[in-house]
């Protein structure tokens, strides 16, 4: 039948389109089961998922970039692009202020929480849950308070570098740890999710998309 063939030539079309654009300019990323990794990246992902990543272009504000650890080349790092040369950050008790701009909370998440593996000891840990609006642009951040972790830090972004902040503010693996890094070690734009840790049965964390 006629509609038949249609739907054949489009699945074609699909699946060549996709195959270019994974041979040249996106890559797929199942994010490792690594404790610390995993908690600096919930609420918008989490450890085992597998995800979408544009390889190429500059990193723009407020991006999620997959960026090569300065402190173990064989690991990755991921945050939030909050800084680039010249910018002044400061980062006090989880909020962002970039050349003296503050970007605050604007509402909280539906369900106002998110539970995640404590990065030393596994057990579960609650932190708030909240949005952000940032470089026209939102995301989602975690945090939760009375921990030391949240001290205010700040910093001037230096030439060919950029800062990078992690969406769970509290349990951070990002520039505040370890500064500012290089440009060209961030190649991985994170921006959609095709399915979770447990796989295409979780209807919640199947095909979404990353902001």
């Amino acid at each position: 039948m006629k509609w038949l063939k249609f739907v054949a030539w489009v699945v074609g079309a699909l699946l060549i389109v996709g195959l270019i654009l994974r041979l040249t300019v996106m890559e797929s990323w199942v994010i490792p089961e690594d404790p610390v990794l995993g908690a600096s990246i919930v609420p918008s992902i989490n450890a085992g998922d597998t995800v979408l990543m544009w390889t190429t272009g500059e990193p723009g504000l407020g991006d999620l970039m997959r960026c090569t650890d300065p402190e173990d080349p064989q690991r990755f790092v991921v945050g939030r692009a909050v800084g680039f040369a010249g910018d002044k950050i400061r980062v006090e008790n989880g909020k962002l202020f970039l050349n003296g701009r503050g970007y605050d909370t604007v509402e909280s998440c539906t369900n106002g929480k998110v539970t995640f593996p404590h990065p030393t000891s596994g057990a579960p840990t609650e932190a708030g849950c909240s949005r952000v609006e940032i470089g026209g642009g939102w995301h989602f951040r975690a945090m939760t308070h009375g921990d030391g972790k949240n001290s205010s830090q700040e910093h001037t972004v230096g030439e060919g570098r950029i800062y990078l902040l992690s969406d769970n503010r509290t349990f951070h693996d990002d520039s505040r740890d370890f500064g500012a890094i290089p440009i060209e070690s961030c190649r991985g734009k994170i921006f959609f999710r095709t399915w979770g840790k447990a796989g295409w049965s979780d209807g919640e964390a199947r095909l979404t998309y990353i902001r």
